[in-house]
């Protein structure tokens, strides 16, 4: 292998870590869709697998596949730098074990689901050893990018991803800081909530710098006229940045288990989430929807992918101004903003497969219509979520549906059936990624 072929290799096999983990995500969705829809879901055995199943299909779809695709813009950006120690391939290596071992995790007998918000454990060994060797993972890139000459990307992009990194770096240090201040009076999921409560937040604000360099690299991929000041995108990126480093005055000003430094964070995350996603999300809107041909071009699928990408984020921002309390309107926020990344993300990847030497996708049909079975999927799922929040049915519990009225039985079946409709279309990625990969 030459020297050449040898950093396009392993940028590619980050997209293709990334797929794997969002494929056994998918498949362990499915538990989930069962243990909230009626008749099904006073089944004793689904409710015992149901948190199992929540805990896996959490960490690979949101922080495994997510972390992915900021390794895949660092290995990029450092494709052609030199480095005495192989670590990009010990990241590649910590990256696949996580996998494996979250996996492997529920089949422990004496594991316990522990949902903890952001990073929800399974209380047991091979699960956290997962949760190190992904932690080893991201910083061995860390170290990579930091210690490397970037190349590749320039400008506003290349800010935006070194950009990623120092926040990743903020983050790691919240738990760090968080584990460091911890009473030894907590335990169990309590624990967990407040270990990863800070750095859990932090962490958003990568994924979200990661999704506004997917909108940016698909929208001027698909329409070449497409073209933002980049003064403009400076201070957007910087606001992520700036807000993170904002993360240790709540560690100086307040006490780890206080509600001050819940709703420090919290508000952070509001703020710096909210406001410059959707400034960008707003400006490329207007030409997407002026540009409807391109749904009939050799680019279709990009149009679909990042037409439901933003609508499916800022959906996922509106519900999260009609929060109160605690019950599923929560994850119906959420979920609609971590599909708007997802599939942020998938645009990205049908961008980069032919790059990666593999067959072009953005012009088959499969393609085209992924993202929107997958997107209109969640938006039902989303929906029936949100419905049957607003009359307090709790999150993160399965069944309980038998006393409900008729009303919200039907919206939770409604839920039900989107999420099987965006279960087809998450593994019609996979399909789709495979079939470009084998050709």
């Amino acid at each position: 292998m030459t020297t050449d072929q040898r950093p396009k290799t392993l940028s590619r096999y980050w997209l293709l870590l990334g797929v794997v983990a969002l494929a056994v995500a998918g498949l362990y969705s499915l538990t989930l869709v069962i243990g909230r829809a009626p008749v099904l879901s006073n089944n004793p055995e689904i409710q015992r697998i149901f948190k199992d199943a929540l805990v896996v299909h959490v960490d690979l779809s949101v922080l495994v596949w997510f972390l992915a695709i900021a390794c895949l813009f660092w290995s990029m950006a450092t494709a052609h730098a030199r480095s005495i120690l192989p670590l990009e391939q010990g990241a590649l290596t910590c990256f696949a074990l996580t996998i494996l071992f979250m996996m492997l995790s529920p089949f422990d007998p004496k594991a316990e689901a522990l949902m903890s918000n952001y990073i929800p454990v399974i209380s047991s060994p091979i699960f956290l050893m997962a949760l190190g060797f992904l932690l080893c993972g991201v910083g061995f890139m860390l170290v990579k990018i930091f210690t490397s000459s970037l190349a590749g990307f320039d400008g506003p992009v290349r800010f935006g991803i070194l950009s990623a990194g120092w926040i990743t770096l903020i983050s790691i240090a919240c738990f760090l800081w968080s584990y460091r201040l911890m009473p030894q009076v907590f335990e169990g999921v309590q624990y967990f909530e407040m270990l990863f409560w800070g750095g859990g937040h932090v962490l958003q604000l990568v994924h979200v710098q990661i999704v506004m360099l997917c909108w940016l690299l698909v929208a001027q991929a698909l329409f070449h006229i497409f073209q933002i000041p980049p003064r403009h995108l400076y201070i957007l990126f910087a606001i992520g940045l700036l807000s993170a480093c904002a993360a240790p005055v709540a560690y100086l000003l307040y006490d780890l288990e206080s509600a001050p430094f819940r709703q420090f964070f919290t508000s952070l995350m509001i703020a710096a989430n909210g406001v410059a996603p959707t400034v960008l999300a707003l400006w490329i809107l207007p030409g997407l929807l002026s540009l409807r041909s391109l749904r009939h071009g050799d680019k279709r699928a990009l149009w679909s992918a990042l037409l439901m990408s933003i609508l499916l984020f800022l959906y996922g921002n509106i519900l999260g101004a009609y929060i109160h309390g605690q019950n599923v309107l929560i994850p119906a926020h959420y979920h609609g903003s971590i599909v708007g990344i997802t599939i942020g993300f998938m645009a990205f990847a049908y961008v980069m497969l032919p790059r990666f030497g593999y067959r072009e996708v953005t012009g088959w049909r499969m393609a085209y219509w992924q993202p929107i079975l997958y997107g209109a999927g969640q938006v039902m799922h989303v929906s029936g979520l949100a419905y049957s929040g607003g009359y307090g049915v709790l999150r993160k519990t399965a069944g309980g549906v038998d006393a409900l009225a008729p009303n919200i039985k039907i919206a939770l079946g409604f839920m039900g059936l989107g999420g099987l409709l965006a279960i087809i279309g998450g593994l019609l990625f996979v399909v789709v990624v495979y079939r470009s990969i084998r050709r």
